[in-house]
């Protein structure tokens, strides 16, 4: 896509989040992802990978769309599926794959783990960014304390989303502390 059609996808999926009537946490949260999803997918084409920017931010700008209290789900059984219902439904089937796949539970599953580097951009900078940059560490520490019904999946979501991790970041050749100062520029603004 030119340009000038990345602008039109990415406001085309702003206002597919507001239509879906996401509350402006979610909205904000997803702005941030795409921002980091973006650094992090422009790196991983500059090393050689093949990775569609475009799908990337619009993957992470509507990786949260299932969140929605005006959609009516058909098979979905978490957010994460509504997501995939509502791009597909809003004639963007080829980002499915990428936001039904960001959950954690996604990193354990056979049927439908990130395997492609738009899902797997997704997934990691879902996990990375709250309001703010967090480490995985304390991203998992944080998910303990308030989540402990679901120890036992982040007891095993750890060390695969700790390996994806090293995966992105290694193929895309950038550290922590580029994602840090990368982040530094988008809190400035």
């Amino acid at each position: 896509m030119e340009e000038s059609g990345d602008e039109q996808l990415r406001t085309y999926c702003m206002e597919i989040l507001r239509h879906y009537d996401l509350p402006e946490g979610i909205i904000a949260h997803s702005v941030k992802v795409a921002y980091i999803a973006e650094f992090v997918a422009s790196r991983l084409r500059a090393s050689g990978c093949p990775v569609n920017i475009s799908n990337v931010v619009a993957g992470a700008l509507l990786h949260d769309v299932g969140k929605s209290k005006v959609h009516r789900r058909q098979k979905a059984v978490n957010h994460a599926e509504a997501s995939a219902e509502i791009v597909t439904q809003e004639g963007l089937e080829e980002l499915a794959p990428v936001v039904s796949s960001h959950i954690l539970d996604a990193i354990i599953s056979e049927n439908d783990p990130p395997l492609t580097w738009e899902q797997k951009i997704v997934f990691y900078a879902d996990k990375i960014v709250t309001h703010k940059l967090v480490s995985l560490e304390e991203r998992f520490s944080d998910l303990s304390e308030r989540r402990g019904d679901i120890k036992h999946l982040l007891d095993a979501a750890y060390k695969p989303t700790k390996a994806l991790e090293a995966d992105v970041l290694g193929s895309a050749g950038i550290s922590w502390g580029d994602l840090e100062s990368h982040w530094a520029r988008f809190a400035e603004k």
